[in-house]
């Protein structure tokens, strides 16, 4: 009767162990499933900032693009390029640093290019302000460069006139 027992005890036992949690081989299995979806949603994050980076540069210049290329689009579109980089062996934006420096920089650049142009085209708008000067003194130093090239032009010629005479 005792063998009985633990028999129906080692049942309750393995009931148990199946109830706590998987197996070894099962739990291995999750990690690395897991594994995969978090490299596949940080590559999704990447592919996204790259288009979202470049979504905002050409907002720059097409402001309506701005609602085209949302943070939500962006993920989404980096999602579907996900496999396809898989599939080819791309290594992702991560590898490529460079360009992130050059659409960052574009983001800085093109905007400080549009706005100092403007102002140079158009002085009453900055009213006296820092490019204003920089205009005035870079003129007034041209100036005073011609006016110095003149004056030893007609030195030159005043000493040729004298030694000549």
């Amino acid at each position: 009767m005792d063998a009985q027992r633990l028999e129906a005890l080692g049942g309750l036992v393995d009931d148990a162990d199946a109830a706590a949690g998987p197996t070894p081989e099962q739990a291995q299995q999750q990690a690395e499933q897991i594994a995969v979806e978090a490299a596949a949603d940080q590559g999704a994050r990447e592919w996204g900032m790259l288009a979202y980076t470049i979504g905002n540069a050409l907002a720059m210049f097409a402001p309506e693009l701005k609602h085209v290329y949302t943070e939500d689009a962006c993920l989404a579109w980096g999602r579907s390029v996900v496999p396809v980089a898989d599939k080819y062996g791309w290594s992702g934006t991560s590898k490529v640093p460079e360009l992130g420096m050059a659409l960052a920089t574009i983001s800085l650049a093109a905007p400080t290019v549009i706005v100092i142009r403007h102002r140079l085209q158009n002085p009453d708008k900055d009213k006296g302000g820092m490019l204003t000067q920089l205009k005035d003194w870079w003129r007034n130093k041209r100036a005073k460069k011609a006016s110095e090239i003149v004056r030893d032009a007609t030195d030159k010629a005043a000493e040729g006139m004298a030694h000549d005479g």
